[in-house]
């Protein structure tokens, strides 16, 4: 019984949801066999064959932002601070510029 897992290992092993799991018992990509008519078990060579197919469609490479939409979102976020300074500044200098 060392080379089975369960549904739960399965789900963390290979990082996917039940309705994936599901999907791939469907197509024939994984099979499950029942321990005592109401285990579900995987061989764990069957999932680890099934990760090299399953991890690099899962790796997502970081979006290239470029400087202005890096300041876009600067702005964005935190406009509201950038122009309350910036008026403070304004009557601070109109109180004690003149």
């Amino acid at each position: 019984m060392n080379n089975m897992l369960t549904l739960e290992e399965v789900k963390h092993f290979l990082e996917v949801e039940e309705d994936e799991i599901e999907n791939f018992l469907k197509i024939g990509k994984l099979h499950a066999y029942k321990i005592g008519g109401t285990y579900l078990r995987f061989r764990k060579e069957d999932v680890m064959n099934l990760r090299f197919e399953v991890q690099p469609r899962k790796i997502k490479t970081a979006p290239n932002f470029s400087l202005a939409s890096r300041i876009l979102d600067f702005w964005k976020f935190n406009n509201f601070y950038i122009l309350s300074v910036v008026l403070a500044g304004l009557i601070l200098y109109i109180i004690f510029g003149r």
